[in-house]
């Protein structure tokens, strides 16, 4: 069986120093970033840990996003649900990565999906003909994968959603496979020595200054040059494929495959330090 081989510069181009941009002096803007109204209500520290869980889910957004691109690039079979196995991923390049920062954006990413997901839905209101799975499977098949990769490092993370552990000890073999089957649908498309692909990368600008925060975030990050440096070299693209940071109007995130272009919106952001936010201002005795 083919071994999963992580791109080459993974771990280093998504660093301790990445995540630590936010410390950093952001660039000026043509509008002066405002932080979401709920940061009012936090301490200063709640507001440096929602900022840092914001940039931690958009790191698994955009390499969720590089899924899908990498499927339709390479032309990729899929068997299954294109999200799910794009889900699978991510979350592979992240964990095989073996970094401790991305380990934790990792967790923020099951997090998101707890966060995000209605716990007084009925089953009747729950999207099941979604072409994604509901929240909550997201969250757990995050953590699966999560246990199967490393269950010492992620078993205190498991017990406090209370895991089953009968699914726990299935998740090393489902690991395995994860990663051995992208192994081998990715190996014959490796990039040789010397092969780069040159990608555009655009951070819009925004006249809502509540956007404008977010839009100062990532940028300062270099999160779109991230994406670029992680996969230029370690698989065959083309050149021209356009990574986009705009305002779109909805919370969202999506790949483009005819005009070859990632998208991540501002309003993605936004969502995910509103629903961090509002979980301590919920939880003011939780640490």
């Amino acid at each position: 069986m083919a071994s999963f081989s992580r791109p080459r510069g993974l771990s280093a181009a998504c660093s301790g120093t990445l995540l630590s941009a936010l410390l950093l002096a952001a660039p000026a803007a043509a509008v002066e970033a405002t932080p979401p109204e709920l940061y009012g209500e936090l301490t200063d520290e709640q507001r440096q840990e929602a900022d840092q869980f914001t940039l931690n889910v958009a790191i698994g957004t955009v390499f969720h996003e590089a899924g899908h691109m990498l499927v339709s690039e390479l032309s990729l079979p899929v068997l299954g649900r294109e999200e799910d196995a794009v889900d699978g991923l991510a979350m592979l390049l992240l964990l095989e990565a073996d970094d401790e920062d991305l380990n934790v954006a990792v967790e923020d990413w099951a997090n998101i999906w707890f966060l995000s997901a209605d716990p007084d839905a009925k089953p009747e209101d729950m999207p099941s003909w979604d072409s994604h799975g509901l929240d909550e499977q997201r969250a757990y098949a995050t953590i699966c994968w999560m246990l199967g990769k490393n269950e010492k490092r992620f078993r205190e993370f498991a017990d406090s959603v209370e895991y089953p552990d009968y699914r726990a000890e299935e998740c090393p073999g489902e690991y395995q496979t994860l990663a051995a089957s992208w192994g081998a649908v990715l190996k014959p498309h490796e990039a040789g020595e010397g092969d780069q692909t040159k990608f555009t990368i655009t951070y819009d600008e925004t006249k809502d200054p509540k956007l404008a925060y977010f839009r100062e975030m990532i940028r300062s990050a270099g999160l779109m040059e991230m994406v670029a440096e992680v996969f230029s070299g370690t698989y065959k693209l083309k050149d021209g494929i356009r990574l986009t940071a705009s305002e779109c109007g909805e919370a969202n995130a999506f790949w483009d495959p005819e005009a070859r272009e990632m998208t991540l919106c501002y309003e993605d952001l936004q969502n995910s330090a509103d629903l961090d936010a509002q979980w301590y201002i919920d939880n003011p005795d939780e640490e």
